[in-house]
């Protein structure tokens, strides 16, 4: 997010500009032209900012805004130690998943990572808790934690087996 700001301030710059030139069309050729080649200008400072923005991380807090109410599969995560944590996450009425960043939280990052190495032994899933608020209570669900191993399938029923007394004739 370093150069969004320089080029969202370009791009408003060139749109006012724009604007103060539309007022002013009844002009000469030139002051036309020059509308057009503004026009330019920003769609091609607007192309270059669109494309700055793919692949960047979006802020956590964003999930609660897109009105995600389920919890969120975490497909891939990456601590940077004293940094922050990145985490690729999939939630569930959505087919594609998105780019994370958590701002650095020494007991997330201790959470995530006993999550991911409990969901290699046990072959299951990591679960991100969107709306997670640290408190004193223990009932709540943690922000990071996985979800309980399938269950095996079922032992077939026993066979019936009589037992007959030899030396009883019944």
């Amino acid at each position: 997010m370093e150069n969004i700001p320089v080029l969202y301030v370009l791009f408003v710059l060139i749109g006012c500009l724009l604007a103060l030139i539309a007022i002013w069309s009844r002009r000469t050729l030139v002051v036309r032209l020059g509308a057009v080649l503004g026009l330019v200008a920003l769609v091609s400072v607007n192309y270059g900012a669109l494309v700055n923005l793919l692949g960047r991380p979006q802020p956590v807090e964003g999930i609660i805004t897109d009105t995600v109410e389920d919890d969120a599969i975490v497909l891939a995560a990456s601590i940077e130690e004293g940094q922050a944590i990145y985490l690729w996450l999939r939630h569930p009425q959505r087919r594609q998943p998105r780019y994370y960043i958590l701002d650095w939280d020494q007991d997330a990052a201790i959470a995530l990572k006993k999550a991911m190495d409990q969901s290699a032994r046990n072959n299951t899933t990591v679960m991100m808790n969107p709306h997670y608020e640290s408190s004193l209570e223990t009932d709540k669900e943690p922000l990071f934690y996985i979800l309980p191993p399938e269950r095996l399938p079922l032992k077939p029923p026993p066979e019936v087996f009589e037992y007959r007394n030899p030396n009883n004739a019944i």
